[in-house]
């Protein structure tokens, strides 16, 4: 792009035509980690740049969250309309129409246009826009080089934010790499369906594109050294995903590892596993998690490292190593909580420390759950996995409260309610698990797995966040006939 575009109150930018190189707030990287900050700066009075050499938006609405679930939205709601007594004779085709889920897939994406939905709104609110790739140069002082090579120095008054977010994590396997395999970025773009895919990894982008890319009728072959799927949540929710997914055909190789891979002339892959298993298949997705991108926006300079490693910020999201707390990271590359969600949540802490740094109001010292604590990474993440059935959890699992020595109750109960079963004829098997404090009865965690289990977890998390004890959540009573009455199941549970 050559020319200045004003879009509202702000304007998009090249090197060459930037208009001033001094602003309060600097943010590298677009994402959900930047934009909540730079809006929230221009609503109080400062001024605020954000810079990205990609599309303007990041990561999430363009080759990660978005695109993803506009991937899986068509299958979950094909197989609601099959399990409905009434629906499900009008269903004349068990499978989804993959050309108009791609279509569809497109249009959340504009078509990886930003200029027709993220580049307008983040102008809309006040924010100036610079595309090129942004390096720290000195205290508060960043570099930025367009494509063409032109470069500018810019100036931060107040702060600057690291919001690059992360990159996928290409595990080092003989041939891996040179085969140039699928990641999360091109399995949500790709507008064909292999044969026959292989998915490398067992975590929620693993199992969601094993559900996806099943929908579309592709052999799928999932590969991974754990023991059971989601390894990271409860075994029990793993089973009931490796189950449903099994019965759709999908084939498992757990508790084997990859030890060579080869690209064929004919563009197929060929795999062996430490198991001696040899496949040939159409494509290899890498799905084997993320790693902070830090590398290339001058960190080093400050003693950063640049090799992937989280960057270490105390409860603001401001570095810990820097002097004068001018330096922010937020979002994935903290490692603290990599997830779309809470990359919104540390903008937001972070925002209000540097609007208050800006102000010289450094009367709020941190504290737990206070307005310049991100307290909710420790003790209150979600998450939700949109397989089917789907999975949520919020705060402490049953496996990390025994990591963490922490004495707990746990209360297990199935998913199952009369509003479940008037939502679906065929209500699979479901389950649900409070982790309850052994000596407070407070509610630690949650996990849930049915059909639209992910509208239930946010009750739990408030729960948790507001510190509520068993005793008094016998009195939140969910309304009947819902599926929130799994609730009422684990009440009964706890015996109360």
């Amino acid at each position: 792009m050559t020319s200045t575009k004003d879009h509202g109150n702000g304007t998009l930018y090249t090197t060459s035509s930037l208009k001033t190189c001094d602003y309060d707030v600097i943010c590298i990287g677009s994402g959900w980690a930047s934009r909540p900050i730079a809006s929230r700066a221009v609503a109080a009075g400062l001024e605020a740049l954000i810079i990205d050499n990609d599309l303007i938006g990041g990561d999430c609405p363009f080759w990660a969250c978005v695109p993803s679930k506009a991937l899986l939205r068509p299958s979950e709601a094909l197989e609601a309309a099959k399990a409905v007594g009434g629906a499900r004779e009008r269903v004349t085709d068990p499978n989804v129409d993959a050309k108009a889920v791609f279509n569809r897939r497109d249009a959340f994406t504009r078509g990886w246009n930003d200029e027709k939905l993220l580049v307008p709104t983040t102008l809309e609110t006040g924010t100036d826009l610079l595309r090129g790739t942004a390096k720290l140069i000195g205290v508060k002082k960043i570099a930025v080089t367009s494509k063409d090579g032109h470069s500018i120095e810019i100036t931060a008054r107040c702060a600057v934010a690291i919001c690059t977010g992360s990159t996928p994590r290409i595990p080092d396997v003989p041939g891996l790499k040179a085969a140039h395999p699928w990641t999360p970025k091109e399995a949500t773009s790709a507008s064909s369906i292999p044969k026959h895919l292989i998915i490398l990894g067992t975590g929620a982008v693993g199992c969601e594109m094993a559900t996806v890319y099943s929908s579309f009728g592709a052999k799928v072959t999932v590969i991974s050294s754990t023991s059971e799927v989601l390894s990271k949540l409860d075994n029990e929710a793993g089973r009931l995903v490796r189950t449903a997914l099994e019965a759709r055909g999908v084939e498992f190789l757990l508790g084997s590892t990859l030890v060579e891979v080869q690209r064929m002339r004919d563009s197929s892959i060929t795999v062996k596993t430490s198991s001696g298993t040899q496949l040939s298949a159409s494509e290899i997705l890498v799905a084997t998690g993320r790693k902070p991108r830090t590398d290339g926006c001058g960190l080093e300079l400050f003693d950063i490292p640049i090799d992937g490693t989280p960057v270490e910020v105390d409860e603001s999201l401001r570095v810990k190593s820097v002097r004068d707390k001018w330096l922010y990271a937020v979002g994935d590359v903290n490692g603290r909580s990599p997830l779309t969600h809470m990359c919104k949540y540390q903008a937001r802490i972070a925002a209000t420390a540097i609007i208050r740094q800006a102000r010289g109001d450094l009367t709020t010292e941190q504290a737990p759950w206070n307005s310049v604590s991100a307290t909710a990474d420790h003790l209150a993440i979600p998450q939700v996995i949109f397989t089917q059935p789907a999975v949520a959890s919020v705060g402490l699992s049953r496996m990390q409260a025994k990591e963490q020595n922490v004495p707990v109750r746990i209360i297990q109960t199935g998913a199952v309610t009369v509003g479940a079963l008037l939502h679906g004829d065929t209500f699979g098997e479901g389950w649900a698990q409070w982790v309850v404090d052994a000596e407070s009865e407070k509610l630690l965690g949650m996990t849930v797995v049915g059909q639209d289990a992910t509208e239930l977890i946010h009750a739990a998390t408030v729960a948790i966040v507001g510190g509520v004890r068993l005793d008094r959540l016998v009195h939140t009573v969910p309304c009947f006939p819902t599926m929130s009455e799994v609730y009422l199941n684990l009440i009964e549970a706890a015996g109360l």
